[in-house]
């Protein structure tokens, strides 16, 4: 065998030392590196040797140049090892001193060479010490930028991926769901909800005779109607299911007054897709009550409500009559202060029977409302009612006549009748259900304007026609005020500031500034809590700080609706300073107010003292006027404001 080594004996590119690789230059550096602790020593030896062959007579100048060597140490080895570098100077040149001190002074006085050494040293540890720290310093300084600036593009591609994430998620699942879930704070829990069920008629025949593109193109077009609608509203759309929508109130997101968001939304849907040009007609269930809700599925999962409510709301939906919204008995009840319904009754539809009894049922009622009341009336009143499948009215009228002629046969007999047919004829059964369900159609919201106990007819009528010059879209002020229950509030704030400014005989353009203002102040609410709005009881302070802050808010949304009028958003402003400086958010008084929201401030607080609200019921008239004007007594209230309105509903009654 060859004595010449094989080729796998011979040495890989690994196995050669750092210093061999690499350029000369790098060689040399890493050579230096490697080896610079023992290369100051002997740099050290050196100038301490040539001090005695060049610097005989002045070597203590040359103690200067110690300097050079140990801050260079400093700055290459750290602040210990700079300091046993100087200790290790100043050591040689005690020696060196001690023993030829004349090489320090002219005298060659020992204990002189050996202070001038001692001052020397000193200066030369501080120095090595100081800038030995300041490297240090400088070292982790660097490394901790360094390791910021990893962390920094690690957290760049986590938020990239995030993104992406967030993007994907966004563009098939409701935003706030997929930020719940992303932050895991989604869970399956029972909770009081309203569920709405949207459907179109004849689609689907529609889809048979079209191609795909035109059919998608039109249900694309209708979807891109009713989901701003939705969103406003806060209702999150479950699912499409074809041309029809599965909607959630008050879920994952909680709000209190989930029934009234739920049937606005669908009557404004209503409005909205009655203007477009489409191949069907809307109908709309709702129903509320408890349901489970959470993510359902396991590797793809999706945000929905299960329970016995979602049946009931499809079930409305399929038995709907074409732009018309049905909702269920709980919701009703929800909603009675707010809207106008009427209950669904089994008769049948279009009977000619229907029409003479409806004309009988009227000459009845009017000859009741003229005062003759008697149990025949009555009786007649209830048995057309009956046979008109009004259950409820009928048992009304017969036990007002009971009341009166408590021993006829004849109107027991006809009561007995209608509390045994009162379900069937009021309650309607729908598929899957073993109990009939009372079902109910929106049809209108109510309007407080026209509410004698509120505004005198005559003034309501007078300044009625003022309501088309409001600007802004009356979804989101309802919208807004749905949060707390203050339907219709905005409207009547805005015309009675109107009619007060005119009786004060401010000018047209204020007038019309005024306006706008109190049908906007509110519109900041909607940054509020909404559990807030609603506590029956006392805010605390850090609640009610929490509060002062819509009104901040208002004139951002008014900015961001592209409202710039700095007289409009002054008045929205200040809506809530009192003359007496205790007010907010400036602490304004007296005439520094503007007028415009002083006129606002007073209508707002008649017109939230005479409405109905969740914790308590409305205020009669005359009990609202004392309460504002103790208001301005007590330094609230602009006195001649408050004036001026009980002289003006004085006038108008």
């Amino acid at each position: 065998m060859s004595d010449s080594p094989s080729r796998t004996s011979r040495p890989l590119a690994t196995d050669v030392p750092t210093v061999l690789t690499g350029t000369w230059p790098d060689r040399v550096r890493n050579a230096f590196a490697r080896h610079l602790e023992p290369f100051f020593v002997i740099l050290i030896g050196a100038l301490v040797l040539a001090a005695f062959y060049f610097f005989p007579h002045n070597r203590t100048a040359f103690l200067n140049f110690f300097y050079l060597p140990v801050l260079a140490a400093a700055y290459f080895l750290g602040k210990r090892k700079a300091v046993l570098g100087a200790t290790l100077c100043i050591l040689m040149m005690v020696l060196i001193a001690y023993y030829y001190p004349d090489s320090f002074t002219v005298e060659g006085d020992r204990v002189s060479a050996l202070m001038l050494i001692s001052f020397w040293g000193g200066f030369l540890i501080l120095s090595s010490a100081a800038v030995g720290s300041l490297q240090e310093k400088l070292v982790k300084g660097f490394e901790e930028t360094r390791q910021l600036l990893e962390e920094l593009k690690r957290s760049r591609v986590m938020e990239e991926m995030k993104e992406k994430v967030e993007k994907a998620l966004y563009a098939t699942m409701d935003p706030v769901v997929a930020k719940l879930a992303t932050e895991g704070k989604l869970r399956f829990e029972k909770r009081e909800i309203s569920i709405m069920f949207t459907d179109l008629t004849n689609f689907t025949t529609y889809s048979d005779r079209n191609r795909p593109d035109v059919v998608l193109d039109e249900l694309n077009a209708f979807i891109g109607q009713i989901e701003p609608v939705i969103d406003l509203f806060r209702g999150h759309i479950d699912k499409y299911m074809g041309d029809g929508v599965m909607v959630e109130f008050g879920a994952p997101v909680d709000f209190d007054r989930h029934a009234l968001l739920a049937v606005l939304a669908g009557w404004k849907m209503q409005e909205k897709v009655k203007t477009l040009s489409l191949p069907g007609r809307l109908r709309i269930g709702i129903a509320t009550g408890s349901t489970i809700v959470g993510m359902l599925g396991v590797r793809r999962q999706a945000y929905s409500a299960l329970g016995d409510r979602v049946n009931v709301a499809k079930r409305l939906e399929e038995i709907c009559q074409p732009d018309k919204v049905y909702i269920d008995e709980p919701t009703y009840r929800a909603v009675e202060p707010f809207l106008t319904v009427a209950k669904l009754r089994n008769m049948g539809l279009g009977r000619e029977s229907d029409t003479e009894l409806l004309e009988q049922l009227s000459v009845l009622e009017e000859q009741l409302a003229q005062g003759s009341e008697h149990p025949k009336l009555l009786y007649d009143l209830g048995k057309v009612s009956f046979q008109l499948h009004d259950a409820t009215a009928a048992i009304r009228y017969f036990e007002r006549a009971l009341t009166l002629s408590p021993d006829a046969t004849e109107i027991k007999v006809a009561y007995a009748d209608a509390v045994m047919k009162r379900d069937e004829y009021e309650k309607i059964q729908l598929k899957g259900k073993l109990r009939r369900v009372t079902v109910y159609e929106v049809t209108g919201l109510r309007d407080r304007w026209r509410v004698p106990a509120v505004i005198p007819p005559r003034l309501a009528q007078k300044y009625l026609a003022v309501q088309k010059e409001l600007e802004v879209p009356e979804e989101l002020v309802l919208a807004v005020e749905a949060l707390d229950g203050s339907i219709g509030h905005g409207r009547c704030v805005a015309l009675l500031s109107y009619a007060l400014a005119d009786h004060l005989n401010l000018s047209d353009d204020s007038k019309r500034t005024i306006l706008q203002a109190g049908y906007t102040q509110d519109l900041g609410k909607e940054a509020v809590p909404h559990h807030i709005l609603n506590r029956a009881g006392s805010l605390s302070e850090q609640e009610s700080k929490l509060l002062e802050k819509y009104v901040a808010e208002s004139v951002a949304t008014l900015k961001r609706l592209g409202y710039v009028d700095p007289r409009l958003l002054e008045i929205v402003l200040h809506h809530h300073e009192m003359w007496n400086g205790k007010g907010y958010p400036d602490k304004l008084a007296g005439e520094e107010i503007p007028i415009g929201a002083r006129i606002t401030c007073v209508a707002e607080a008649y017109s939230a003292l005479t409405a109905w609200r969740p914790y308590r019921d409305a205020w009669d008239q005359r009990v609202a006027f004392s309460e504002l004007r103790k208001g301005a007594e007590q330094g609230r209230y602009d006195q001649r404001v408050v004036d001026a309105l009980v002289e003006m509903f004085k006038s108008y009654s």
